[in-house]
């Protein structure tokens, strides 16, 4: 037996372990019931701004982990800040919700509650119905998460002080926004930017929508953005040792330098999808594919005004994990998580995390943990000749925007929670006897990677019975 091999059957060994663990003292996931939505009605939209920088004082005197390319890589310069800025969204003085666009690889939502927990005061006077982070994914920022640091010393790659920075700062941009906000106008527009997407893994099933929703405020003042696009902010590659929030900085960038406007950026199914394969040069290419959202988001011409209404509805619900190696990782507190005893999946345990469905307007919004792969939520996935294990598309759950009824669903995905890469199971192939540790191989003798950062095989069924269980809800 390799030492892989005993170290597949090793962290297995572990998680059943505390699985038991759990049971025993009783904790078990037991099924959330769907809440009735929050409804939000007035004369006008109200919406507030805040930004701020997160970076420590000491970047260059302390070793910073980067996160998102492989462990154990230390930050050793500073290309663009990291920020977190936050958008109010509510309807007169009557409600509303907060939504927080983040430079970070991710954020478990076992830390999420601790900022919402220090909000609580401010959620009872603002009339909030949640707030909710969406992380940009970053590959060249700080480990947020935990996963990047020096597993083979049982090291997290989170520094304390630093979480502890970004934690207040998630608190200071949702208070600020709040205080920031103006009655205007909001919008929704979309347009195909095709180039701006390489999918590096079958079936291509790509959506190339960018979309934009977009505050005008009646004082003329400057206006509020939240774009979204399919691709990974992973363009500055494997071996950059900068700190930076790679091709969202340049969209930003990119629009202010045209336009003062206030801009936020949250990732769609991002699973396998890389940014445009535009040249070489990597710093070239981040620069060139945040230009082309960037103007691409600025061209928008097919803006529709949205009726003043806002429904949210925030649900909670139970993953199983059968990805031993991160069990592992939050067994030894690696990363932060919510973890359970229950009845699915091959260790019987479970991870706590959300989805959250908002209309806003006549536009439905999905927010969901993790990377689904574009074919969870689109559709496309590969028929029987083609897909990985050689099973038809029979054996996957109805795609998300089917189950909700609208090809125009519009999903912040990395948000409120990093729960890894969600895979259709006709795509779904495992290491027969190293699974999670070592890449797996299809029928097609093609190499699997995505499943290693998977919690498991359950994720779509499970993602798409609670969407399903919410839209009966709704």
């Amino acid at each position: 037996m390799g030492f892989n091999e005993f170290a597949a059957k090793a962290v297995r060994s572990l998680a059943k372990s505390s699985s038991k663990k759990l049971a025993k003292k009783g904790i078990k996931a037991t099924p959330f019931e769907v809440n009735d939505p929050v409804v939000i009605t007035g004369e006008s939209y109200v919406c507030g701004y805040a930004v701020k920088e997160v970076m420590p004082a000491d970047i260059h005197a302390k070793k910073y982990w980067v996160a998102g390319h492989g462990m154990g890589h230390v930050i050793e310069k500073v290309h663009d800040p990291i920020t977190v800025s936050a958008m109010w969204i509510g309807a007169d003085d009557n409600g509303g919700y907060i939504h927080i666009s983040a430079d970070i690889i991710g954020l478990t939502n076992f830390e999420l509650n601790i900022v919402r927990d220090a909000l609580k005061d401010f959620s009872a006077k603002s009339k909030c119905a949640g707030v909710f982070v969406s992380c940009t994914h970053t590959h060249a920022g700080f480990d947020t998460v935990g996963y990047w640091g020096q597993l083979y010393k049982l090291q997290s790659g989170k520094d304390p002080e630093y979480m502890e920075l970004l934690l207040k700062s998630l608190e200071a941009v949702a208070r600020e926004a709040y205080e920031n906000r103006k009655s205007g106008k909001l919008y929704v527009g979309t347009v195909s930017v095709p180039e701006a997407q390489f999918c590096k893994r079958e079936p291509n099933a790509m959506h190339d929508v960018l979309t934009r929703t977009r505050f005008v405020p009646d004082d003329g003042s400057e206006e509020t953005w939240f774009l979204n696009y399919e691709a990974h902010p992973n363009t500055l590659g494997g071996d950059n040792r900068e700190c930076s929030a790679d091709y969202p900085y340049w969209v930003r960038k990119t629009i202010n330098d045209a336009k003062k406007t206030n801009v936020l950026y949250g990732v769609g199914a991002i699973g396998a999808v890389d940014p445009g394969d535009f040249c070489e040069d990597k710093p070239e290419r981040t620069r060139i594919q945040g230009e082309t959202l960037g103007k691409a988001a600025l061209a928008i011409c097919n803006d529709k005004e949205m009726p003043v209404e806002i429904k949210v509805l925030q649900h909670k619900y139970f993953s199983p994990v059968d990805n031993g190696l991160l069990a592992l990782m939050a067994i030894i507190k690696a990363c932060s998580s919510q973890r359970y005893a229950c009845d699915k999946g091959d260790l019987g345990l479970a991870l706590q995390t959300e989805m959250v469905y908002i209309k806003l307007g006549t536009q439905q919004i999905l927010m969901l943990p993790g990377e689904p792969f574009p074919e969870v939520v689109y559709g496309g996935a590969a028929e029987a000749e083609l897909s990985a294990t050689g099973k038809g598309t029979e054996i996957n759950p109805t795609p998300i925007i089917d189950i909700v009824g609208d090809k125009d669903l519009l999903v912040y995905c990395v948000t409120n929670d990093m729960t890894g890469y969600c895979v259709t199971p006709n795509d779904y192939v495992l290491h027969k006897t190293q699974p999670y540790i070592e890449q797996g191989t299809d029928v097609h003798d093609r190499r699997h990677y995505h499943e290693t950062n998977s919690l498991g095989y359950l994720t779509n069924e499970t993602i798409a019975e609670n969407v399903a269980a919410i839209m009966k809800k709704i």
